[in-house]
C-alpha cells in the first residue's frame, strides 16, 4: 500500500455512518499501514528529492542538483539513475551517521558537520567504488599463470626457461599483486629506467619485450588500454664478440692439455672447431668422420633441422683430446667456467665467430659455411635466400669445403 491507496482507504472511511466504526477501522488501517514494507522504501526522484514522507524517525540524505552535478559521471548515475537510498541518523544529538550496506557497498560517514558528513560520504562511496571495480579484474599473478600455461605449449624449452626467469625476478615482484587494470605506463616506464640506470639495458629491452608480448593478450581479454603503447628506451646495442686469433686459439689448446681433469675442456674446443652454438651440443651424435646436431634456432612445432658437419683437418689435429660424452654433457656452466679460466672476457659463442671467420680465411664457399653453422642470413653472403633455398649441395662438395679449413698452428 503506498501513500495514495491510503488516503483514497482513509477516504472511504470517513463516509461510515457510525463514528466508532470510524474510528476502529481508521486504527486498523493505520496500523496496517505502518506494518506495510511499502511504506518502509522511499525513493529519491531525479533531482534527490524524497518523494514519500519519512517514518519510524528515519532520515535520508538529499543531495540538491548542483552537488549531484560535481560528482563524477558515474556517482550521477548512481544517485540519479539508480535511487541510491541513504540513510542517516543523529548520535547523542551531536553527530550525524549516514550509512549505506547494498549493492556489494559497506559505506559509513561520521561527522559533528552535516555538510561535511555528506562530502565524506561521496568521497567514502567513490572509493569504494573504485575497490569494487579492481576487484573485478585479477591480479596480475593471477593473469601470468594462465599466460605461462599457453607459453609453455608454443615455444621452446630455453625460450620458457628465459620467460620464466624474467616473471619470477621482475614482473611477479614489482607488478604480481597489482590487478591488471591498476598497472600503469608510468609505472612501468619508471621500472625500466630504475633497470638502465643500473646498467642493465639488456634486461630493460628483454622486459618490455615480454611485458608488451603480454599486455597485448591483457588488453584484448579485458578491454583496458595497452600501458606498453608509450613506453620508450634508449637504443641499446648488444655488444658483438669477436673471432680468437690464431695465437688464442693455440693458448686454448694447449691449456686445455695441461689441465686435462676440467670436465668442460672437450665442450669449448668442440664448439672451437664446429662452429655450433653451446646450446646444441647435447644433441649431437658422433659417427666415424662427421657428427651431427639438432639446429637450436628453430620455433616450436617445426620439424628439427638435423645438421651434418663432417670432421675438419683442424678439429682431427686435437680430437683426440675431445671426449664426446663428456662435451654432450657439459652443461651451458661448466662450458663457461671452462672458457673463463683461459680468457676471462671471452664468451662461448666466440668460438662461433672463431670458426665461421677461419672457414672464410681458408677459402671456403660462404653458403657451405652457413649450411654448416646453421645460419639463415650472413651480410658477406650476395646470393639471395631463394637462390640458396634451391641449392642442394652433395655430401662430396661439403667435405672437398671443409677439407680447406686447415691452417699452422703451434701446439
Amino acid at each position: 500500500m503506498n501513500n495514495k491507496d491510503l488516503a483514497k482507504v482513509l477516504g472511504y472511511i470517513e463516509h461510515l455512518p457510525d463514528e466508532t466504526e470510524r474510528g476502529e477501522a481508521r486504527a486498523i488501517i493505520l496500523q496496517s499501514a505502518v506494518d506495510s514494507a511499502e511504506l518502509k522504501k522511499f525513493k529519491l526522484n531525479i533531482k534527490g528529492k524524497v518523494v514519500n514522507k519519512e517514518s519510524d524517525g528515519k532520515k535520508y540524505l538529499k543531495y540538491t542538483q548542483q552537488e549531484i552535478k560535481k560528482m563524477p559521471d558515474y556517482l550521477q548515475k548512481l544517485f540519479v539513475v539508480d535511487n541510491k537510498i541513504i540513510t542517516y541518523r543523529v548520535i547523542n544529538g551531536t553527530y550525524y551517521q549516514a550509512r549505506y550496506r547494498r549493492d556489494g557497498y559497506n559505506v559509513t560517514a561520521c561527522s559533528k558537520d552535516f555538510g561535511l558528513m555528506k562530502s565524506l560520504f561521496i568521497q567514502k562511496f567513490m572509493e569504494a567504488t573504485e575497490q569494487m571495480k579492481k576487484k573485478a579484474f585479477p591480479k596480475l599473478e593471477e593473469y601470468i599463470v594462465d599466460w605461462m600455461r599457453v607459453k609453455k605449449q608454443t615455444v621452446k624449452e630455453t625460450t620458457y626457461r628465459s620467460y620464466e626467469l624474467l616473471v619470477n625476478k621482475h614482473v611477479l615482484p614489482v607488478f604480481g599483486k597489482l590487478h591488471l587494470n591498476e598497472i600503469t605506463r608510468k609505472s612501468i616506464q619508471d621500472y625500466l629506467f630504475d633497470l638502465t640506470e643500473e646498467g642493465k639495458n639488456r634486461t630493460a629491452q628483454k622486459l618490455k619485450q615480454l611485458l608488451s608480448n603480454m599486455f597485448d593478450m591483457i588488453t584484448e581479454d579485458f578491454e583496458l588500454k595497452n600501458p606498453m603503447n608509450k613506453i620508450v628506451l634508449s637504443p641499446y646495442v648488444v655488444k658483438k664478440g669477436t673471432a680468437l686469433s690464431v695465437e688464442e686459439e693455440a693458448e686454448v689448446i694447449k691449456y686445455c692439455k695441461k689441465n686435462s681433469h676440467y670436465f668442460g675442456n672437450s665442450a669449448i674446443l668442440l664448439l672451437m672447431y664446429t662452429g655450433m652454438r653451446h646450446g646444441e651440443l647435447a644433441s649431437i651424435e658422433v659417427f666415424n668422420d662427421y657428427l651431427t646436431c639438432v639446429s637450436e634456432k628453430i620455433r616450436k612445432g617445426y620439424a628439427d633441422v638435423i645438421r651434418k658437419i663432417p670432421f675438419s683437418p683442424m678439429l682431427k689435429k686435437i680430437i683426440h683430446m675431445i671426449d664426446f660424452d663428456k662435451a654432450k654433457a657439459t652443461t651451458n656452466e661448466s662450458a663457461r667456467d671452462a672458457l673463463k679460466r683461459i680468457f676471462p672476457e671471452r664468451h662461448l659463442h666466440e668460438f662461433r665467430y672463431t670458426f665461421i671467420t677461419r672457414a672464410k680465411e681458408c677459402g671456403m664457399n660462404p653458403e657451405v659455411v652457413m649450411l654448416l653453422t646453421g645460419h639463415e642470413s650472413d651480410k658477406d653472403v650476395k646470393t639471395s635466400r631463394v637462390d640458396r633455398g634451391y641449392t642442394t649441395y652433395s655430401e662430396e662438395y661439403i667435405r672437398k669445403e671443409i677439407s680447406k679449413y686447415e691452417y699452422d698452428l703451434e701446439i
